[in-house]
């Protein structure tokens, strides 16, 4: 029988990492080196992930967050067909989500100072949809066929509605 082994080091300072050793036997193992921020997001450098344990969310942070830049229907898409880090049920966060992260930039490898596109409609206007700039934290309105840079989240979608 396989057992996993988990051995967790854990460095105290205000910005801490420890690293989680998974293997089949001692014989094999593969280290994943996590960063845990100050503000209690865990980077996983090898799965280029984003972990927010308090709220439950799990962001991807890959080089394609910082290049692949597409139009609002197009990135729901994107998200909703990724498939990354060994997850399938990825989404285009909604504001809500993406603003939670507008001031934690430097705790994202890969982060362009740019509009990300939400999920969240303009209700006043249905030609335009919402994104979220992140060199000015502003949301903003633009027109649904100009294209933003794409983020996907995935996690406790129900809990920020």
């Amino acid at each position: 029988m396989t057992k996993k082994l988990f051995q967790i080091i854990l460095i105290t300072t205000t910005l801490f990492s420890y690293e989680i050793t998974l293997g089949k036997s001692s014989a094999s193992k593969a280290k994943v080196k996590v960063t845990t921020l100050e503000t209690g997001l865990l980077r996983n450098d090898v799965k280029e992930l984003v972990i927010d344990k308090k709220r439950g969310l799990m962001w991807q942070d890959n080089i394609d967050t910082q290049t692949v830049r597409k139009n609002r229907k197009d990135a729901k898409q994107y998200c909703r067909s990724l498939v990354f880090a060994g997850y399938d049920d990825w989404y285009l966060p909604r504001v809500k989500e993406l603003k939670l992260i507008v001031n934690e930039v430097e705790k994202f490898k890969y982060m362009k100072l740019g509009h990300y596109w939400t999920s969240s409609p303009n209700l006043s206007d249905i030609v335009t949809a919402t994104n979220v700039d992140f060199k000015s934290g502003q949301t903003y309105n633009s027109t649904r066929k100009g294209k933003a840079y794409v983020r996907c989240v995935r996690g406790n979608y129900n809990s920020l509605i």
